[in-house]
């Protein structure tokens, strides 16, 4: 439609345009009446593209009514469904990278870090995963007491609170929870064994740590969910 070409291109001007702009100059740049430049412009304005400002006047009166492009805002709720999806057309595929990714991502972490010889391998994996996720927008919250499992010699619990990706990890667990196991196995030193629990609580996953005793068997496998 016509009036819909004139307001993309009214928006377009805006846009451009190095500063506020008013519906005069709007109107000699389009060639359209200034009526009808306003009638675009509170259109634009209503719809969130474009806002109104104040400029003043080289001289005496009032100021003028200028307008400028709002800041835009990236739907990245929408950009991260996508990308989930584009990590395979299963959710079986999809978990499987989704936990290499979170296992590279570990690599990429502790690229030239310095090992404190002084603490075990649980404590610095301990410190490690509670670092990197208070990083990510996490609360980690260490238990008081982590009860050892068959095989296990020595444990550690870390409650990780407020997950900052909740809604779309809720939605796509076999992503959003599977690169968060595969970053903390990433994340333990050899002889450490992992797992993930997501949302043991609404607002609550715990991540444990263990020393096994006995002989190691894989780490955490299928604890994050898969959908």
């Amino acid at each position: 439609m016509a009036a819909d070409r004139q307001r993309d291109r009214v928006l377009e001007l805006v846009r451009a345009h190095q500063g506020p702009i008013d519906a005069q100059e709007l109107a000699r740049a389009t060639g359209l009446h200034v009526t009808t430049v306003r009638f675009h412009v509170d259109a634009l304005c209503e719809s969130g593209l474009v806002q109104r400002v104040r400029m003043a006047r080289s001289g005496v009166g009032r100021p003028r009514t200028g307008y400028e492009p709002t800041a835009q805002r990236v739907d990245y709720r929408a950009l991260a469904e996508v990308l989930a999806l584009e990590l395979g057309s299963t959710p079986t595929v999809r978990s499987d990278r989704a936990r290499q990714a979170g296992r590279r991502w570990a690599a990429r972490l502790t690229r030239g870090e310095s090992v404190d010889d002084g603490a075990s391998a649980l404590d610095r994996s301990t410190a490690a995963v509670a670092e990197a996720f208070a990083a990510m927008g996490f609360v980690p919250v260490p238990r008081d007491e982590a009860e050892t499992g068959a095989g296990e010699s020595e444990a550690r619990e870390l409650e990780l609170c407020a997950c900052p990706i909740r809604g779309f990890a809720r939605e796509h667990p076999e992503v959003a929870c599977q690169v968060h196991a595969g970053l903390l196995e990433g994340l333990a030193q050899e002889g450490v064994q992992v797992a993930l629990s997501p949302f043991v609580e609404p607002e609550l996953c715990v991540a444990r740590l263990a020393v096994r005793s006995g002989p190691a068997e894989p780490a955490g496998a299928g604890d994050a969910g898969h959908d």
